[in-house]
């Protein structure tokens, strides 16, 4: 006679477990995006209140003032808004130019998010690796993030040029410094029991700044990038209205020029939305990676 076996609770569980664990993950990111969109549908509501409000408080003049609907009217109907002086641009060229910006100051703002960020993460490093860099740089580095960013992009434009090298520095800039302290921060928060069993068995500063410190940053790093995303697109708006590329910030420049406020408040809604999605995908990328990396990994 052959003896059956059965299979061990801990083999038979383990698969259950882990797919209990998928489900659950995967309905903690649904909640999550289902929240970030109902957090951006509310915040333009709240903005749209608040804009035409301010117009309507401020008795704001029709020709510099113009509501959501003389938007609307300018990118959608070939007519616009009662008392609107026409333009031009046929909604489809005005769509066009306006998009084509966007995608323009989107990539600007990406390059210089993406050197600001790496730099802060760097220089913070080196700051929990090395004390002496930290006292030495620390106050430069707070120096700097006093001084005005409208007072700084001229001198950094002297200096590189007007060309990728200014946005990717004037974003670097606008990123780097609120970053640099919440990743030291968020390094140092390390739970100094866990360094210590690491230090115990022969880990060196580098194995705990790998294994301990990164991951218990990561709450602080995502932070920093929640904050830095709206910031990365200002100053690459500031950057392109200053040196002339075509970006959000370019036309804006230029829409001023020829008295084109519908096109000028075109441009801040469209900065606008587009700060508050970056923002928002910031905030689910953050809840995707903790849950698997972050301090409270596997934890309900």
């Amino acid at each position: 006679m052959t003896a059956s076996i059965a299979p061990s609770p801990a083999v038979t569980a383990a698969p259950a477990a882990t797919e209990e664990n998928s489900i659950s993950f995967a309905g903690m990111m649904l909640r999550r995006t289902g929240s970030a969109i109902g957090t951006i549908a509310l915040s333009l509501v709240v903005l749209t209140a608040l804009w035409v409000g301010a117009l309507n408080l401020f008795n704001v003049s029709k020709f510099v003032g113009k509501t959501p609907l003389d938007v609307y009217h300018y990118l959608f109907t070939e007519h616009p808004a009662p008392g609107v002086r026409p333009t031009t641009k046929t909604p489809e060229m005005a769509r066009s130019e306006a998009l084509s910006a966007l995608w323009k100051t989107l990539i600007d703002a990406g390059i210089g998010f993406t050197v600001g960020i790496t730099l802060a993460l760097l220089i913070a490093s080196l700051f929990v690796l090395y004390r002496p860099f930290e006292f030495a740089f620390m106050p430069i580095a707070m120096l700097l993030r006093s001084v005005p960013l409208v007072a700084m992009a001229p001198v950094v434009l002297l200096i590189v040029g007007r060309g990728t090298g200014a946005i990717a520095t004037i974003g670097a800039i606008v990123v780097l410094f609120p970053a640099l302290v919440n990743i030291v921060l968020g390094l140092r928060s390390a739970s100094p029991q866990t360094m210590d069993v690491i230090r115990v068995n022969g880990g060196s500063e580098r194995t705990l700044l790998l294994k301990v410190r990164i991951p218990s940053a990561l709450p602080n790093f995502f932070a920093a990038v929640r904050i830095s995303v709206p910031g990365a697109v200002v100053g690459a708006m500031l950057a392109e209205w200053l040196s002339g590329f075509v970006g959000l910030g370019g036309l804006l420049s230029g829409y001023k020029g020829v008295a084109n406020y519908t096109g000028v408040w075109t441009i801040v809604v469209l900065s606008v939305v587009a700060s508050i999605v970056l923002y928002s995908i910031a905030t689910i990328v953050e809840t995707a990676v903790l849950a698997k990396w972050g301090p409270n990994a596997g934890r309900r």
